[in-house]
């Protein structure tokens, strides 16, 4: 184990430290594959997730080991092993709390069970292990390991991104696998440092890009739909909270805002989806999607177009509804990607936490494979 630099932009944007982040590496008994893989977690997660499942068994960290990659697991700065924090950054902590066990139950481990559908695949749910409802022990060691998040959004983002840029100085190039918003950092990464990036492996990655699929449904219900939304005040940057290169670049703000969002500008509409019934997102004002504008064409994130990138979504998910849009969205951005639903490769019944449930290494397999298609493995390294 060892601890890289995380550092802090303060109000004069002077870069200061910020702590550090804890890393894990794990070497197999054979490296077999030159890239190595590290694995970012998402909100209320610490890398603990990919090293043992609540129900004992032995996480996707563990796999890709036994595979003959050499792993490397992070604790994101300001959560699990990584919470050294300076005085400017408890200043401005904004705690988040860990969800209620109400809303872990609703949303991610037994969504099937619910009174109201809160997205349509949600009654397909049946590979997290146990009852998934509070008092069941698969679900209690899960909820036990949550924490809360210590800082504001746009600043665990920057914090992230300086310290896995720093990780892959070390590393040399690897593949990123993040979920949820772990992908959202693997992406910022890959903008710091897109040539120690190899692939981007998003697991159901936080989205809609610029928008949100969450509506109103039965007895006032949250329900996800494909019908999304423009909201500016979430990813303002399509991926991503904080600025992303993008060509043309993307015009400085005229300062940051109360939430620390830099009000970009980002130019991005509502858009209808006519091969898909009932469903919309937010993309790039275009030619294709403007006749006030006919000449204007999307801005590409240039540092993401040098590596490959997939989506993996599972049929259960409240994902299911929305990451459709995020391929289209980096599609439109110039960005090779890859949207791989479970569903099609005979791995149905997961959701949003697929690398935690019965089946994790049937999906583990496919990741494998994805990712051996594209970098062979050696017999010897």
């Amino acid at each position: 184990t060892f601890y890289v630099r995380a550092y802090w932009a303060d109000a004069g944007k002077v870069m200061r430290s910020g702590g550090h982040m804890y890393v894990e590496r794990l070497d197999p008994l054979l490296i077999v594959h030159p890239l190595p893989i590290v694995f970012i977690h998402g909100d209320w997660h610490t890398g603990q997730i990919w090293t043992t499942k609540p129900d004992g068994r032995p996480g996707w960290a563990a796999y890709f080991l036994y595979q003959g990659y050499r792993v490397y697991v992070v604790d994101l700065p300001a959560c699990g092993r990584s919470n050294s924090l300076t005085g400017s950054q408890v200043h401005v902590a904004n705690q988040s709390p860990v969800p209620s066990k109400a809303i872990v139950s609703r949303d991610v481990t037994a969504t099937a069970s619910q009174t109201h559908e809160g997205w349509d695949s949600a009654k397909k749910h049946n590979k997290w292990p146990g009852t998934g409802q509070p008092g069941d022990g698969t679900f209690e060691r899960y909820y036990a390991s949550l924490v809360p998040l210590l800082l504001r959004k746009v600043d665990r983002q920057k914090l992230a991104q300086n310290a896995l840029a720093e990780l892959l100085e070390n590393t040399g190039p690897a593949i990123l696998i993040g979920e949820g918003t772990g992908a959202t950092m693997a992406w910022l990464a890959a903008d710091a440092k897109p040539h120690l990036v190899a692939h981007v492996m998003a697991i159901e990655p936080a989205g809609p890009p610029c928008g949100s699929a969450r509506g109103q449904g039965l007895g006032g219900t949250r329900r996800f739909t494909p019908y999304i939304r423009l909201d500016p005040n979430v990813r303002a940057y399509g991926l991503a909270d904080i600025p992303m290169r993008f060509e043309p670049p993307i015009p400085e703000s005229d300062g940051e805002e109360e939430d620390g969002n830099a009000n970009p500008k980002l130019d991005v509409l509502s858009t209808a989806m006519f091969n898909e019934v009932g469903a919309t997102c937010v993309m790039q004002r275009c030619a294709e999607n403007s006749h006030t504008r006919p000449h204007t064409q999307p801005r590409t994130l240039v540092n993401l177009q040098l590596m490959g990138h997939t989506i993996v979504t599972a049929q259960a998910s409240s994902h299911s509804t929305y990451d459709w849009a995020t391929v289209k969205f980096l599609r439109q951005a110039g960005v090779t990607v890859e949207g791989r639903r479970l569903e099609e490769y005979g791995v149905t019944g997961n959701g949003h936490l697929m690398f935690l449930e019965v089946n994790s290494d049937e999906i583990a397999c496919l990741l494998c494979m994805w990712i051996s298609a594209r970098f062979p493995p050696q017999s010897l390294v």
